[in-house]
């Protein structure tokens, strides 16, 4: 055959396959398959369906509008999963693809209208708009519902404003739809208004405010909805996906402080009121024990936050390599993570005075028999982090003993990790400072120090441009690190065998994801209510440290500590029953949140619900009307109305308001330790990884099978409930 017959033979085939392989456009058809996130994370890639278009514009409210592009990279951010974004032109062909396998989410400022909830699994809100009516400017514009009689809107019938057109129709008979191509944009229809190729259209206001400046001769003189909510949407089934996405969607909005960047001095620090310690998660800097936040580390920071009124938050790198990436990038103040004191470090940020001393010991199996410097450790291997201090005493070594072989571990794996892998055989030796050897040993594990390999200093690390915290850290450290304080920090984390005992056990949240024993039931509610699980199980370890028996002086009960008259007001009666109270108490969060008007952020919708479910209802509009009074926010929780709420505790103040006096004190505390609570247990949740504890067992699943059990068709159907504090009817 010649050369010029097996070129055309081949051409052939590839055009053969390339007709096979393509829909007849010529291009290639995506890959299309389903599954749940366990398929996700199997790929290793989420496919995110966008529109091709991005506007980025500020909402009513000035709080920045989460774009769908900045959103879909945040979900595979937290997912530690590769982003694949799917560009589609209309909303219909968007859930098409999804549904098809195309895509994995939607992301494209879609409501929740009734066709797409029927199709569709769709996400908690992430944010709220009005739909506003679009129109030629003039003196003619419409200013009420009547004024539509005769009109002609031109919409997508895809679109939630045709669902909006079709219940205003309902009203209004002689209002007439157009529905127009479905390729053709919002943005696209307002030009056509603007050219008189349409007589009116709909938009949501966060598009309005973005391109009203470029259309004078527009208006918009009507809101013909309000408060619709933007969603994602998921497949159907992919459940485990969308418990994910609506867990990274509420802390989004609930914390969205915790991902800004600051690098500011003490100085910033108190004016924030916030000090954010970067450290890790282990027996010795910090840990959660039943809903508790404990660690020797975490105790002494807190003390000095607490001197200087500043609210410790706890910011956790995936690995130890990051702690100073973290600090320098603005991500958090300081690093106490009993980090070595050495040159490298010490290039890299600036040390306090070491608030502790120890020794670098190697660390082998109690049985052990002569060891007693690097010699004996000829042929043997030795397994420490890659970003250890430890790598250069040991290279250092390796250099003079024969068959000495390092093995770097990954640097999200802990020192108490790889001292179990030794203890059990899964690694042969390794080093360690010399008190969290202690801790081990004292809760008896079979390892012992074969040999030190000299002393170190920890300390803890503040960014090179921060003079004054580190000035006021080396105070404090100075006047504390032989007193009463350290002293009794040192005796409760490395000598009483209770506290060890907590470090080791099953209930740590890093070694166990759980954050209580009543995990379950807290995520059917919260998930059924549309709330955040670990918001809830952080107010409910402040109300009862999850103790279901727990009663207050004033009678409330239970794990969310509800008073018996509102829990019967809601049809429950066994408040001590943890599937009821627990229930109880979230289904009057719900009509809390509820109260408050959607275009407020979600953060401040919490606080003020907290704050009334602590005090009640009646007290927080007192405070709100005082801020206003003061000049202050009065959309915003702290430094603003809790502000305020503090003063109702006074005669000059409570005497004028109209629901009296107020220990405002009370609530104060109650959202800012549920708020810090909530921050550290994202932070711990997001970094534990089960590792092997020193319990064979571990709580038991709780039963999901209950009279309690919510059915969404119910809802509608509540009975007629009473703020505590108003008297005041709750609506059904």
């Amino acid at each position: 055959m010649s050369t010029r017959a097996i070129v055309l033979f081949i051409t052939a085939v590839f055009i053969g396959l390339t007709a096979v392989l393509c829909d007849g456009s010529g291009i290639p058809e995506p890959p299309r398959y389903t599954g749940d996130l366990p398929e996700l994370q199997s790929r290793g890639v989420v496919r995110v369906i966008v529109r091709p278009d991005a506007v980025d514009h500020l909402p009513r409210n000035a709080e920045p509008v989460e774009l769908d592009h900045d959103i879909a990279r945040g979900i595979a951010e937290s997912l530690k999963l590769d982003i694949r974004l799917v560009t589609v032109e209309d909303h219909q062909s968007m859930v098409d693809k999804l549904l098809l396998g195309e895509g994995d989410l939607v992301a494209a400022n879609l409501t929740d209208t009734p066709e797409r909830m029927a199709r569709t699994a769709i996400s908690v809100p992430y944010h709220f708009v009005d739909e506003y009516l679009i129109v030629p400017a003039g003196e003619s514009v419409p200013d009420s519902l009547d004024d539509l009689n005769g009109m002609e809107i031109s919409v997508r019938a895809s679109s939630s404003y045709y669902q909006t057109l079709l219940e205003l129709q309902k009203q209004v008979p002689g209002l007439r739809i157009n529905t127009v191509p479905e390729t053709l944009l919002t943005e696209s229809i307002i030009d056509g208004v603007a050219r008189g190729e349409y007589e009116a259209t709909v938009c949501d206001n966060n598009l309005w405010y973005a391109v009203a400046t470029a259309y004078d001769e527009l208006a918009a003189p009507l809101a013909l909805a309000e408060n619709r909510e933007v969603v994602l949407l998921m497949r159907p089934g992919d459940d485990e996906l969308k418990e994910k996405v609506d867990e990274i969607l509420l802390a989004r909005q609930i914390s969205p402080t915790r991902e800004r960047v600051y690098t500011d001095d003490l100085a910033g620090l108190k004016k924030r009121g916030r000090l954010r310690m970067i450290t890790r998660n282990n027996a010795l800097t910090y840990f959660i024990h039943r809903g508790m936040q404990v660690g020797y580390e975490y105790e002494l920071l807190r003390e000095f936050a607490r001197r200087n009124d500043l609210r410790l938050e706890i910011v956790i790198p995936d690995d130890h390599a990051k702690l100073l990436d973290y600090l320098n990038e603005g991500k958090g103040d300081v690093v106490a993570a009993a980090m070595t004191i050495n040159e490298e470090r010490a290039a890299a940020a600036s040390f306090t005075t070491p608030y502790n001393d120890v020794d670098e010991v190697v660390v082998v199996r109690s049985d052990e028999e002569g060891i007693s410097g690097f010699g004996d450790l000829a042929g043997r291997t030795v397994h420490v982090r890659g970003s250890s201090s430890f790598l250069v005493p040991l290279r250092a070594a390796a250099d003079s003993v024969e068959g000495l072989e390092i093995v770097e571990l990954p640097g999200d794996v802990e020192t108490e990790e790889i001292m179990f892998g030794v203890e059990d055989g899964t690694y042969d030796v390794t080093l360690a400072d010399s008190n969290l050897l202690e801790v081990e040993q004292a809760y008896g594990h079979n390892l012992k120090a074969a040999f030190s390999i000299g002393p170190a200093s920890l300390g803890w690390a503040v960014r090179k441009e921060n003079p004054g915290l580190l000035a006021a850290l080396d105070q404090y450290i100075r006047q504390e690190k032989r007193g009463l304080f350290f002293n009794l920090m040192r005796k409760k984390y490395f000598e009483n065998i209770r506290t060890i005992a907590k470090s080791k056990d099953s209930l740590r949240v890093d070694l166990s994801g759980q954050l209580s024993p009543f995990d379950d039931h807290v995520k059917k509610f919260a998930g059924y209510y549309g709330q955040d699980w670990r918001l809830v199980t952080a107010q409910m370890y402040q109300e009862s440290r999850f103790d279901p028996d727990a009663v207050s002086w004033v009678g409330a009960q239970g794990l969310m500590q509800v008073m018996p008259a509102t829990g019967e007001q809601m049809g429950f009666t066994e408040l001590h029953d943890p599937e009821v109270g627990i229930h109880a108490g979230v289904k009057y969060m719900d009509h809390l949140l509820g109260r408050f008007d959607p275009k407020l952020p979600m953060e401040t919708r919490v606080h003020f619900a907290l704050a009334s479910y602590n005090v009640g209802y009646g007290h927080l509009l007192d405070a709100r009307r005082l801020a206003r009074e003061k000049g202050w926010d009065s959309d915003r929780w702290f430094g603003n109305v809790e502000e305020a709420m503090l003063l109702l505790s006074r005669p000059e103040y409570y005497s004028r308001a109209r629901y009296g006096f107020c220990r405002g004190g009370q609530p104060v505390h109650y959202v800012e330790n549920i708020q810090q609570y909530y921050d550290a247990y994202l932070e711990v949740l997001a970094s534990a990884d089960p590792v092997r504890t020193d319990e064979s067992t571990r709580p038991d699943p709780l039963a999901l099978d209950s009279p309690h059990r919510p059915d969404r068709p119910d809802r509608p159907d509540r009975p007629v409930q009473y703020d505590t504090t108003t008297e005041l009817a709750i609506p059904k």
